[in-house]
């Protein structure tokens, strides 16, 4: 197991984009929004499509991701690094749970450009939907999330109850929180904590891994992609180079 993975240096929004096909109207370059509606999304004619994500000068990647999507659960999704051309690591992934299917890499690898390639033959739709993606590196702090971390979820269900007791519910949608507790960043890590929350205050999608090293059926279960804030940076040891923080994180729907 390893220590929590927070993605914050999204490189899809800011890299030049193409796609094998893609819907007019709906097109790749969708992908730069940070809502995760299917009409504001990118979908694809077919159930197989590859995206290109050009993002020039090499930095590292690790963690990829589709999210609020149709795929079924025996799609797969293979993650493709190039360097110059060149192939620096190849990954794939078959698991998908609440719309979204991740993969992450052992380690962060250099590279200019990340080739996804998304194959849902069986899909009952005929096409693919893909409203959010996330390809970047990770941050992890040096000591984990505390236990006395917690999750939520908000419904938007639509309720009428007859005179006779019957209830007939129209479920809207189903909306996952988490409050991510931790008493242990250091000095560094608040640095690192500032940089991610003024990212987070403009609106953009921040995503958390329980257990980056987790394998993909966890990882589509567990990670959560959407909009963070968080409380009062505090000092609860005193002098020393302990600090708290509590994180809250909203599935962007």
């Amino acid at each position: 197991m390893q220590n929590c993975g927070i993605g914050w240096e999204n490189r899809v929004p800011d890299a030049a984009l193409s796609a094998s096909a893609q819907v007019s109207g709906l097109p790749v370059t969708n992908l730069r929004n940070q809502q995760g509606a299917p009409s504001l999304g990118w979908r694809v004619p077919g159930t197989t499509a590859t995206l290109t994500i050009s993002h020039p000068p090499a930095g590292p990647w690790r963690a990829f991701g589709l999210f609020r999507t149709n795929l079924s659960a025996a799609a797969q999704m293979s993650v493709t690094l190039q360097s110059g051309g060149n192939t620096v690591w190849q990954g794939s992934a078959q698991s998908v749970a609440n719309g979204q299917i991740l993969l992450v890499s052992p380690q962060a690898f250099t590279a200019d450009t990340a080739i996804i390639q998304i194959t849902d033959s069986g899909n009952p739709d005929g096409y693919l939907s893909i409203p959010l993606a996330y390809a970047g590196p990770l941050w992890q702090p040096v000591r984990n999330y505390s236990t006395e971390s917690t999750s939520d979820r908000t419904l938007g269900v639509d309720s009428i109850t007859t005179l006779g007791g019957a209830e007939f519910v129209s479920a809207r949608w189903y909306q996952r929180s988490l409050s991510i507790a931790h008493q242990s960043y250091g000095d560094a890590e608040a640095i690192v904590l500032e940089q991610i929350l003024r990212v987070a205050a403009t609106g953009q999608n921040i995503l958390f891994l329980p257990d980056p090293s987790a394998t993909p059926d966890v990882l589509a279960a567990k990670a959560l992609l959407g909009r963070m804030s968080g409380n009062d940076l505090t000092n609860p040891f005193g002098n020393a180079d302990r600090h708290a923080l509590t994180l809250t994180l909203t599935e962007r729907l």
